[in-house]
């Protein structure tokens, strides 16, 4: 009979590789595995000297995304390595995988679970979002990747630069975040709040189509009201609040209340209007009965900071399954934890957690900006910013720049207006220009990779420094650092080889004749012995002559031990 005991599955942990040799030979004798170069992109293996040079110089290019070694049942299990790409949004952060696992691991289902808590790792870097290709005949690497959640994004050609050979490949991403509040550009909410409340029904319905019109004007994705009822928001004898009766309002909570809730009859009309101004509509609901009035109308839910632990309320928006966005003002994390956890023990609907600062109007060293990547990597979700503060662009401007999916802020047609929510908002010009300044920030955001951008593509060419002939340089002639190159700006020339090749280059000869201005490039040398006969030396050069470059630099090469003697195989 098949052995029916179930064996656990084993803890992963993770050690942050360093640059080495004990790191170094592991990760070699994993690579030169024959089952695993076949699937590789590089077939060959690879040697010690080539190898240790390559391992220290690229491996640890990022600081910040580190390789590491997983561990499982006390052993080294498996090497991963990542690298930073652009993602499919400006507000994501997106990084390639790859994994070699210990060759005498395969089989046990450990590729999976390394990338399962590999992403636990990568979320605390910052990271959301994550690719990887696989050779499509490795059916093993593929099936790792599906049960790790990543999705397949079909079958592609790659290139390999070093051979020329073009294979095919299965791509696949992760998102860690869902993309819902991501999938566009910065989704500006237009807060009208109380602000359409003028005395009489006619007159309110009048000025909240104004509001709208105001909203779709300046360039909005949304307008936002609120529906309550005083009934189920405060106990009967609350009495006044502290900020409004600073403000001149001194009536009780709850007439006041009373005096600015929407008539639920009020809703479809709205919503319609707004469909006919191609805005979306939303309304903030207080309680079920809210939510019900609502949820027809819109396709998405917001939930207001001091509604954060109304558990029936969290309970019916998450079974409507729509997008929801939920403000944290006054919550720390225990609060915010606990409101994510109930809504998704019920919904795997997009959610986005909006930093927000319960204070009207809130001071600007009270706005905690800086929050905003923190609450990302906690939970796992998009991040937002409902702002309070009377500033039209500094802190909506800030939180573009800090990766805001969502902006919410309160306008109103006029400062003067009575009522507790005009004195804060935005005039409708201010709407406007913090809409357009929140594009602006949002395209200088970029993509968070440090390229050259092709808007400096053509300087750079011109005013990069290379290695450049400072003199006509004929086939044979020894090349020295200050008789016939130097390190230059090329202008209209050929840009040369990296400066730091120049070790390399230096006491080498010219394989051609190199015009004055030209750059020297790497495959244009050789060693002098091998221009008088022989095969050419060209490129970065033989082995052999890596060591003596290294040597009449002082850098010593480690010598290659018993591999069984320093690594755990």
């Amino acid at each position: 009979m098949p052995n029916s005991t179930h064996n656990p599955a084993p803890e992963i942990s993770f050690e942050i590789a360093r640059p080495i040799e004990m790191h170094a030979r592991r990760v070699m004798i994993w690579r030169n595995d024959p089952d695993t170069l076949r699937n590789f992109y590089h077939h060959d293996p690879k040697s010690w000297e080539s190898f240790w040079d390559e391992y220290r110089r690229v491996y640890f290019v990022d600081p910040s995304l580190p390789p590491v070694f997983a561990w499982a049942n006390g052993k080294p299990v498996a090497f991963v390595r990542f690298a930073r790409r652009e993602a499919t949004s400006a507000r994501r952060r997106a990084c390639d995988v790859s994994i070699n696992l210990r060759p005498d691991m395969r089989g046990q289902g450990l590729g999976g679970g390394v990338l399962t808590k590999m992403q636990d790792f990568l979320r605390g870097l910052g990271i959301d979002e994550i690719h990887a290709e696989v050779r499509l005949g490795n059916v093993a690497s593929q099936r790792a990747f599906e049960r790790a959640g990543f999705r397949g994004m079909g079958e592609d050609d790659h290139l390999v630069d070093a051979s020329g050979e073009v294979c095919r490949i299965v791509r696949f991403v992760r998102h860690m975040t869902p993309t819902h509040w991501d999938s566009g550009g910065v989704y500006v909410i237009a807060e009208a709040g109380s602000n359409w409340r003028m005395g009489t029904p006619e007159r309110d319905l009048a000025m909240a189509k104004a509001l709208i019109d105001v909203a779709v004007a300046a360039g909005a994705d949304a307008v936002k009201f609120q529906t309550y009822r005083p009934e189920t928001v405060y106990v009967p004898n609350a009495g006044q609040s502290d900020y409004l009766a600073e403000a001149g309002i001194k009536q009780d909570i709850r007439k006041i209340f009373a005096d600015l809730a929407m008539p639920y009859e009020m809703i479809p009309e709205l919503a319609d209007y707004c469909a006919k101004q191609h805005i979306d509509f939303m309304s903030t609901p207080f309680s079920p009965a809210d939510f019900a009035a609502i949820d027809p109308h819109v396709t998405s839910h917001k939930i207001a900071s001091y509604e954060i632990s109304h558990v029936r309320l969290i309970e019916a928006i998450a079974d409507s399954g729509k997008p929801t966005i939920m403000s944290t003002g006054a919550s720390a994390h225990a609060d915010i934890r606990w409101a994510v956890d109930t809504f998704r023990e019920r919904s795997a609907a997009p959610l986005c957690l909006m930093q927000c600062t319960a204070k009207y109007p809130a001071p600007i060293d009270s706005m905690n900006l800086a929050v905003l990547p923190e609450l990302a990597r906690r939970y796992g979700v998009a991040v937002g910013l409902s702002d309070h503060s009377r500033s039209p662009i500094t802190a909506p401007v800030s939180a573009a720049a800090l990766g805001a999916s969502v902006i919410e802020k309160h306008f109103t047609l006029d400062n003067r207006l009575p009522g507790p929510d005009h004195a804060f908002a935005l005039t409708p010009e201010e709407l406007s220009d913090m809409i357009t300044a929140v594009r602006e920030a949002e395209m200088m955001r970029g993509s968070g990779l440090k390229v050259v951008h092709q808007a400096e593509s053509e300087l750079a060419k011109f005013a990069r420094r290379g290695l450049q002939a400072t003199q006509p340089i004929a086939a044979g002639d020894l090349l020295m650092e200050g008789r016939n190159i130097d390190i230059l700006r090329p202008g209209q020339r050929s840009l040369g080889a990296h400066p730091r090749h120049l070790p390399v280059i230096e006491g080498r000869v010219a394989t051609r004749d190199i015009a004055l201005g030209d750059g020297v490039r790497l495959e244009d040398t050789a060693m002098e012995s091998s221009m008088s006969g022989g095969s050419t030396d060209t490129g970065a050069g033989s082995e052999t002559f890596l060591k003596n470059q290294h040597e009449k630099h002082g850098i010593k090469l480690p010598k290659l031990n018993g591999f069984a003697t320093i690594i755990d195989l």
